[in-house]
C-alpha cells in the first residue's frame, strides 16, 4: 500500500552545531536525531528484535530498502541523491512498525 503523504528525511536531519575550531563531530549522531524527530524513537539495538530487523533491512537489496521507505511514506534521498545518514534505520523503525513492535500515537 503506497501512501499518498510523502516526508523527506532530508528535512529532518538534524543541523550540525557550530563546533569549535580544532573539535570534531564524531559525538555528534545524525542518526539517533533523524528517527527520534520522524518517529519519536530510536531503535534500541540492545534488543535482539531491533538486531534481527537491521540484519534483515543490512542483507536486503538497498534499492529495495529504499522503494520499502518511500511506500511507507518516508523518502530517504537527499538532496545530493545519495541515502541520508541513518537511513537504513529509518527501514528499521518502519519494519518495527509494520511487525507490531513499535506503535505511533
Amino acid at each position: 500500500m503506497q501512501t499518498q503523504t510523502l516526508i523527506r528525511a532530508q528535512d529532518y536531519l538534524p543541523k550540525k552545531p557550530e563546533l569549535a575550531e580544532g573539535t570534531t563531530d564524531e559525538l555528534v549522531s545524525e542518526t539517533d536525531g533523524l528517527t527520534i524527530r520522524l518517529f519519536g524513537a530510536a531503535p534500541d539495538y540492545s534488543k535482539k528484535e531491533y538486531e534481527d530487523l537491521w540484519q534483515s533491512v543490512f542483507n536486503a537489496d538497498e534499492k529495495e530498502m529504499i522503494d520499502f521507505c518511500r511506500e511507507k511514506g518516508v523518502d530517504v534521498i537527499g538532496d545530493d541523491g545519495f541515502p541520508v545518514t541513518g537511513w537504513r534505520d529509518v527501514a528499521v523503525m518502519l519494519k518495527a512498525i509494520d511487525a507490531g513492535m513499535v506503535t505511533l500515537a
